[in-house]
Order: structure tokens, then sequence, then C-alpha cells
């Protein structure tokens, strides 16, 4: 193996000069190649400058060189000076992140390495080898063999990094707070430009932004160009994207796997690099365009960035847990950018507001910035949610000291004032198939939550939850008190709710017989008990059926608006699998105030958070294939465990963008307790459903406990 001289930095130093044009396209004479054309309407276009040499910079030795000849680019490496070599092999579109990459950094630097490394998959080049082993001071054969402390990195092609066989690696890493970077591309090339941007210096005075389409509250004054909630629907975030080179950017939306949502615009990660035959794909993989206007796509290997973070759920989902084809995936288009960090989520995220600000606030202390972030996100997601691709950017620190009057933030106002450019760029501004299994409870075993219920009913109180136990007649007070208060208290519902007033006099029912007076007086307590049984089941009923009717309830909004005011609990791993195959952990979230009823999440490394329901609430189990041809049926079975003998109502909910039909419409059985009720379901899809990823959420309720899976699934072409 060859060992690697440190790399020497150009004899000049290159800071970008503000301008509004795109960035230019740089080759060496030495090494020119042809400019790249990508084709319209694939993926969206990454700015370019006509003309090679006439952008900031121009005229000085390039950083960046790269070889299509893996002889050359040895020779390059082992002579251990010079612009820092990329083996692109036919990889021509790596090109476009290479002079982009001109413009964000300036120099080189020696990056601070990770105590211990390992390869994973098969062996690598060894000129390749030579500049990513100063990247860790041990190496390990095996991800088995990594020693329990120290920083920890993770290398090798996208496929070869198998969310499976590293995921105990993640878990362990997280549990205790140890910073895990990857190195990782989409194939041997993209890696090859990972690793030499490793060694690149982000130029000075870039500033560090925040664009979010969730994030509703003031600007942070940490961040240099904020955008909120507000802004993105307003402003011409293409625009400021892509006008600016970033020292550090945080994009922070509702997405997946391919993209991530900024208002009318996505960050889009479709790429020119080539299809894996068989592979599902988003809408634009069948010829059928994006659901944004073209205009308004932003790609993410366009984003001129040192450090770039993809906020948003599934945007680092790695391989045999993505949803789609590798050259969609946002990740994978973002690493073959010009940023040498790339923060990302492995699953499903809550991240917001906090997250964003411990983000800002990370310094070079923290270790990486996906550590402080997942830090931060453990009250409500206790798992690995963020991880990083990179080592420790080098946007991470100040790139030169700033003084209160220069570190102001620049507002959606200042771009008004004065146009995003002229504000931006003035100086000093800052699935598996065939999936037959089941989907994971509901909760996390009904009774194992029941009987952590600190707030239980008291046995023998007249309340059918005490000497009868599950055979109980009557739903137990203490429980459904807590989820009517959740209901009409907690802000989840509004005060023109259909049901409000029903709910309001059922609470009120409930609270005035509580009274021992009653409760404990058995001539009175069975028919005040069998009064609220009555009207629980009728309400249980009315709920269903607005939930088959009104995909956006507010009642089904209970796991985010609970989980939001909740602290997680230290998570279960289950026995029963998730429909995936895959293990599921649970864990119950604690109400912050009494009005936040406590609920409990189940989730899948893959899939998310399969599950959310009340605690104490139905188990769900489900069954269906894993994708179904436009035009088809999909067969859905419905397991439900109640905890308490009764009626169960179950049904499914569609999200709004899937053209299918769900019957019937609701089922209701009976039900005994701790035994499994079956129900079955059908999907119709449309002959004209849009071929991409979906998903489904069965529920069930009783007691006014509400259970909801969530069961991925893809549709394909119609044959």
């Amino acid at each position: 193996m060859n060992a690697l001289s440190t790399p020497t930095a150009p004899p000049a130093t290159r800071t970008p000069a503000a301008t509004n044009t795109p960035p230019a396209v740089r080759t060496s004479a030495a090494r020119t190649a042809p400019a790249v054309t990508i084709p319209a309407n694939t993926p969206p276009a990454v700015p370019t400058s006509a003309a090679a040499g006439t952008g900031p910079g121009a005229g000085q030795q390039p950083l960046f060189a790269p070889y299509t000849s893996l002889g050359d680019y040895t020779r390059a490496v082992a002579g251990g000076r010079g612009p820092l070599p990329v083996f692109t092999g036919p990889r021509t579109d790596l090109l476009d992140g290479i002079a982009l990459a001109e413009e964000v950094y300036s120099g080189l630097r020696t990056p601070e390495p990770c105590d211990t490394g390992v390869v994973a998959g098969g062996p690598l080049p060894a000129a390749l080898n030579a500049l990513i082993r100063p990247l860790a001071r041990h190496w390990v054969d095996d991800p088995h063999d990594l020693p329990d402390t120290g920083s920890v990195l993770l290398v090798g092609v996208y496929a070869d990094l198998r969310a499976d066989a590293v995921q105990h690696t993640l878990d362990a890493a997280h549990a205790t707070g140890r910073p895990l970077s990857l190195l990782t591309g989409r194939d041997v090339h993209s890696l090859s430009w990972m690793a030499a941007k490793q060694y690149a210096r982000v130029t000075p005075d870039a500033p560090v932004g925040v664009l979010s389409e969730l994030d509703t509250a003031a600007p942070a004054p940490q961040a240099d160009v904020w955008l909120g909630a507000a802004d993105v629907h307003r402003l011409d975030v293409r625009q400021i994207a892509l006008g600016q080179v970033w020292r550090r950017v945080l994009f922070h939306g509702n997405g997946k796997d391919d993209q991530l949502n900024l208002g009318q615009f996505t960050l889009c990660g479709a790429s020119p690099a080539a299809a894996a035959p068989g592979m599902p794909g988003p809408r634009c993989a069948y010829g059928l365009g994006c659901t944004k206007p073209q205009d308004k796509l932003i790609p993410a290997r366009g984003i001129r960035a040192a450090e770039l973070v993809l906020a948003n759920c599934f945007s680092g989902a790695l391989a045999g847990h993505a949803m789609y084809d590798p050259k969609y995936l946002i990740l994978l288009n973002a690493l073959d950018g010009p940023a040498q960090t790339v923060v990302a989520t492995l699953t499903a995220c809550d991240g917001q507001r906090p997250e964003n600000l411990a983000w800002l606030t990370a310094t070079a202390d923290a270790g990486s910035a996906a550590v402080a972030m997942n830090r931060q996100l453990h009250d409500i997601n206790p798992y690995p949610a963020f991880v990083q691709a990179g080592l420790q950017s080098s946007g991470l620190g100040p790139s030169r000291p700033h003084s209160p009057a220069d570190t102001h933030t620049r507002t959606a106002d200042a771009f008004e004032s004065s146009g995003p450019l002229n504000s931006l760029n003035s100086p000093g501004s800052s699935g598996s198939s065939g999936i037959s299994g089941l989907s994971g409870p509901g909760t996390a075993g009904g009774a194992r939550e029941g009987s952590a219920d600190t707030h239980e009913d008291v046995p023998g109180d007249g309340t059918g939850n005490g000497e009868e136990g599950a055979a109980a007649p009557y739903p137990p007070l203490h429980r459904l008190g807590a989820r009517l208060s959740g209901l009409l208290d907690s802000g989840l519902l509004g005060p023109d709710y259909p049901l409000r007033p029903r709910l309001r006099a059922l609470a009120d029912t409930v609270l005035r017989d509580a009274v021992r007076t009653v409760a404990r007086s058995a001539p009175d307590a069975g028919p005040a008990l069998a009064a609220i049984a009555a009207e629980t089941k009728s309400l249980d009923l009315a709920l269903a059926h607005r939930f088959a009717k009104h995909h956006d309830d507010p009642v089904l909004a209970f796991p985010t608006y609970f989980g939001e005011r909740s602290t997680a609990g230290t998570p279960v791993a289950l026995d029963t699998p998730c429909a995936c195959g895959r293990p599921l952990r649970s864990y119950r979230r604690h109400g912050r105030v009494p009005a936040i009823a406590d609920t409990v999440q189940t989730v899948c490394a893959r899939c998310g958070d399969v599950a959310n329901a009340h605690t104490g609430a139905v188990e769900l189990r489900v069954k269906a294939p894993a994708e179904a041809a436009a035009g088809s049926t999909l067969h859905v079975v419905v397991e439900a465990v109640a905890p308490r003998d009764g009626t169960l109502n179950l049904g499914i909910v569609l999200p709004l963008y899937l053209d299918a039909r769900v019957g019937p419409v609701l089922r209701r059985v009976d039900a005994v307790a701790g035994r499994r009720a079956h129900a079955e379901f059908t999907l119709d899809l449309a002959p004209r459903a849009t071929p991409q990823a979906y998903y489904f959420c069965p529920f069930a309720v009783q007691d006014l406990g509400v259970s909801v899976s969530r069961v991925h699934f893809t549709v394909l072409p119609r044959p």
C-alpha cells in the first residue's frame, strides 16, 4: 500500500469574489474534459457558466484534478503534490461537482482523523486507500472488531455499506455518544471524490445558512442567512440556495429518500448516473416528470457548500433501507457535489428548531454535527436519526474572527429590500419485495404498557378495571379521562371540531361519576359506568367514521402533536418483527404536562415509525404485499389485539396523493382481550395511479384510544 505524502497547498489561495452569475467550470489545459450536458427534464441542471476560466478565482491553480485512467490517478497520488487527485473514470457527471468545488474551497487542510476506521466490502484501489488511510488513526478489518471507545469511520461504496450490516455499529455509537462518520459514494469514483474533498479548506468569509419550510420562529443570530417557513413560500429559494458559496447550510423540510420540500421548491436527488435495472423510482423515473415545476427543482449536487445538512426523513437511508434506486437518492446526489460533509437522516426523524439550533451552535469539540443533533433529538427520537458522511467539515469552526457588528442575521427582509443575490453576495454576509409479515404492534405490547401505567384505576373500585380485569364491560375511568383530556385540553382539536361537544359532555360525565359516592356504591356505579361505556362506544364509531372519510382529521395528528410535547423513554426491543422482517423497538412517550396523553411509538430502522398509539390501546399487526401494479388490487390483512373485551373499529387511511379506494370503509369487530381479531381490506389502485413509493395507515379505535400503523409499499407501472 502506498504511503500518502501530506498534500501541499497551491502557491496561491483563492477567495471567490462576489458574483451574481453561476459558477464557472474550470479545468487545467493538461487535463481538459468536455463540458457535461445534462438532458433537460431529467435531473435538474447544475448551474455552470458558459465558458471555463471566467468565474471567481479564474487563472489560479485548481485544487482538484480529475483522472479517467486508474494508472494516471495512481501516479498522481504517489506524487503527493499538486492538485488533489480524483479518479472519475467514465463518470463525467462528477466534473460538475469538481468545478463547483473550486468555488467552495480556497486551500488544503489536514483533517482531524477518526480514532478507528474500517472498510466494508471488497478491496479498493491502492491509490484510493492511500488517500483514505490518514483519515483514521487505527484500522480494523471488521466492524465487530471496533473498540468500545473513540470515534469511528466506516468506509465503503454505498452498496457495501448495507444498513442491516452496520446497524449495530450505528446503534452502539449512538448509545455512547461516539462520533461516527461514513466515507461513501455511489461507486468507487464518487468515493474517490469524497476522499479528496476531505483535504480541502472552505473559502474564508462564506456564510452559514438555514432554509426551513417548518421553522416559524424568529431567526437565530448564529445564522448569517435565515429563511423561515413563511419566507420559503414567497422568495426564490432556488436562486438563494444556488447563488452563493456556503460555509455550512441546513435545509429543513418534509421529504423522503429522493427529495426535500421547501414550499414550492424541492431539493432534488435525481442524478445523471445510470439507473439500476428493475429498481423502483419516483414518478420521474417513469417519464412522468416531477410533482414540482422543473424550474423549482434544486439539484442537491449543485449546492456550493462545505457542509450540507438534509434535515428531512430518510434523506440518508443506507443500502437495503432506501425505497428507491440509488440514482434518485438525495444523499448520493449531494455527495457527488462539492460538499465534503453531508449530514442526513437514516430513518424517520422529528427534528425541528431545537436540532437546527444544535447544529448552528455545534463546535469542533462535539466531534460531529450529527452527534450534536442526535443528542438534542434524543427526547423525541431515542435512536440514531442523523448520520454524518465525511469527516468534520472545514466549515464547522469560524472561518474568520467575527465582531458584533458583522454577525447580524440576514433574514428574508434583507432579500426583499436589496434582492436575493445582492444581499447574499455582499462582502461579510454571512422496499423489500413480497412482504408478508407483521408491521409492528401499535403499542409496546398492550399488557406490558398496561402494567407500567402507574396511574391505573385501583382494583375493586367499581370502575370495571380492577378485579374483573380485561373482561370488564366498562372502560377504565382514569385511562378514559386522560384520553379525553388529551383530546379536549391539549390544543390538539380546534374549538369547531364537530365531536367536541359530545367529547366535552362525556368528560363532564366521567368527572361527575368518578366521585367515590358513585364509584364505590355498587347500585349507583353500575348504571353510571354503563352509560359512560355506551357513549364511549358511540364516540369510538364516530371517530372511526371521521378517520375513514377525512385523512386529515386532527386526531390523527396525535403522534406528532403529543410527541413534540413528551419525553421518550428507553427503547425496548420487541419479539415481533416489522413487516419488512427487521427488528422493532418501542418506547413510551410521557407527556410533559398532564393534558398531553402518554403514547407509544414503535420504530423500524428501515421503515421509520411503523406504529403510534395511546398507551394501552389496541395492538395492530398488518400483512400486505410490498408492491402492486397500477390498476391492481392490494389485499391487506389487519390483526388487532384488544386490551379489553369489546368492539373494535378498524379502517385504513390513505394519503391524499394516492389514487386508490379502500374497501370496505370500516369494519367493526367484537374482540376478546388478548386474542387476535381479524379483518381484511382491499386497496383498489386506479389504473392511472402514479408509480412511486407510498404508505397506507391501518387504524383501530377502542375506548377513545387510537392506534395507527404505517405500511410502506410501492406502486409499479401498469403492465
